[in-house]
C-alpha cells in the first residue's frame, strides 16, 4: 500500500514537472527570436507642452523620458530598406514615462498650477503605450526614419488612443532619437485648463512635441 501511494504520489509529481516544463517551452517559442531592445538615454532627451494664453504664448520643458522601445531588427536610417517590417508593419513594443513635475515653464505659479490640474499628486507620470508602428515607404538612406504611431496616453488617469508621426534619426551613433509632436485638447484627460492671477487664461489646445534618445543594447550594456 505504501508502495503504491509512493508511485500515485511520484506520477502526479513528474506529470506536473513535465506540464510546467512544456508550458515554458511554450512561452519560449511564443517570444520573437530576434529583438532589439533599446532602452532610454539618462542624457538628452527633452519634451514640450505648449500653448497659448489670454496674454502670450507658453511653454513647459523637461529632460526627463523614460522607457523602452523593442523593434524586431536595428534601426539604422543609413539603409534604404526598413528592416524587420512584415505586412507593412512593424512587430514593436514600447512604454514611455514623463514624470509630471520635471515640466516646468520658468515660472513658479504657472508650473502649481499646472501640477495641481494635472492631479500630479496623484498621477506623477505621464503615460504612453505603443500599440502600432507603421514604417513610410520607400524610404531614402541617409535619411530619418518615417513612421505612423498608434497608443494610449494616459495624462492625469485619463488614457485616450492617440496617432502621430514620429522619425527616427542618429543622435551622436550609435544612439538614435526618435522626434514627434501631436496637437491635444487638456479637457479630453479632463485638464482644467489653467488660470493664474484671474488675467492668465491658457487655451484649451496644446502641442506636445518630443525628442527621445535612445540607447541601442551593446551601448547600453557599457553603461
Amino acid at each position: 500500500m505504501i508502495t503504491s501511494r509512493f508511485l500515485r504520489a511520484f506520477h502526479v509529481r513528474a506529470a506536473a514537472t513535465i506540464g510546467c516544463l512544456l508550458l515554458a517551452a511554450m512561452v519560449l517559442r511564443a517570444q520573437p527570436a530576434n529583438v532589439v531592445h533599446y532602452k532610454s538615454s539618462a542624457l538628452g532627451s527633452k519634451v514640450t507642452i505648449a500653448g497659448n494664453s489670454s496674454v502670450h504664448h507658453w511653454s513647459m520643458t523637461g529632460q526627463l523620458i523614460g522607457g523602452f522601445l523593442e523593434v524586431p531588427a536595428p534601426l539604422d536610417p543609413s539603409q534604404a530598406a526598413v528592416a524587420g517590417g512584415t505586412g507593412g508593419k512593424f512587430n514593436a513594443r514600447a512604454e514611455i514615462s514623463i514624470p509630471v513635475t520635471s515640466l516646468q515653464s520658468g515660472t513658479e505659479g504657472m508650473d502649481e498650477v499646472m501640477q495641481d490640474d494635472m492631479n500630479a499628486k496623484t498621477y506623477r507620470t505621464i503615460k504612453f503605450h505603443l500599440t502600432e508602428m507603421t514604417p513610410k515607404e520607400p524610404h531614402a538612406a541617409g535619411t530619418p526614419l518615417e513612421f505612423t504611431t498608434t497608443g494610449d496616453l494616459t495624462v492625469a488617469g485619463v488614457t485616450n488612443k492617440i496617432s502621430m508621426p514620429v522619425s527616427i534619426d542618429y543622435a551622436e551613433k550609435p544612439n538614435l532619437k526618435v522626434t514627434g509632436s501631436v496637437p491635444l485638447k487638456m479637457t479630453d484627460f479632463n485638464v482644467k485648463p489653467p488660470i493664474t492671477a484671474g488675467v492668465f487664461r491658457t487655451t484649451n489646445e496644446i502641442t506636445v512635441s518630443f525628442e527621445w534618445v535612445i540607447v541601442p543594447p551593446k551601448a547600453a550594456a557599457g553603461n
